[in-house]
């Protein structure tokens, strides 16, 4: 991933600093940049908790909120779900109003736990029961969020901090409002 980064597409922006990629866009799931010497490769992906798919790699710098891509990608697979099968139609609207929430921040420790569990019953089920892979992919973006990228979810959700200063502005609190994760 090292060599594709910064050999073959120029590095980072704006000679910023790698914070996270996907592998193969979001339903890869989001590695943090400490596993960017990982092989684009089958089997070394899937060791890592991801997997090599489209191809299309997510480059994201370090004034990237990663709440706000994990919530950017289950929107728009709630967007993108033809609504036939329930626990996707019904799950990605669920995460999607979860993780809204959670860039607003404000929840006590008991709901956030609850929040939690809640996530994890869905995203099982989803995986479980959804007729294609669309809908078993959707809590991926925000499973590996959680999984490496912990602290940045509990900033926003029990302290209501932002690290990355994108979800507490105007267009932040616009709830359903465009917003990309990255600042120009």
């Amino acid at each position: 991933m090292r060599d594709v980064i910064y050999k073959h597409a120029g590095g980072i922006r704006g000679g910023k600093q790698l914070k996270a990629f996907a592998p193969s866009g979001p339903s890869s799931g989001y590695l943090p940049a400490s596993m960017v010497d990982v092989a684009l490769d089958f089997t070394a992906l899937q060791k890592a908790g991801s997997m090599l798919g489209s191809g299309a790699i997510v480059i994201l710098d370090e004034t990237t909120c990663m709440l706000d891509m994990a919530l950017n990608a289950v929107r728009f697979y709630r967007n993108e779900s033809c609504g036939k099968c329930v626990p996707c139609r019904v799950g990605s609207q669920k995460m999607t109003d979860m993780l809204a929430r959670w860039t607003q921040g404000g929840l006590s420790e008991t709901q956030y736990k609850a929040e939690l569990e809640l996530l994890d019953e869905l995203s099982t089920a989803m995986a479980q029961a959804s007729i294609c892979g669309l809908g078993q992919i959707v809590p991926a973006p925000i499973q590996s969020v959680l999984k490496h990228f912990r602290a940045e979810i509990d900033a926003h959700v029990l302290k209501g901090q932002c690290p990355s200063g994108i979800c507490f502005t105007a267009a932040g609190r616009a709830g359903e409002a465009n917003r990309v994760g990255i600042r120009p």
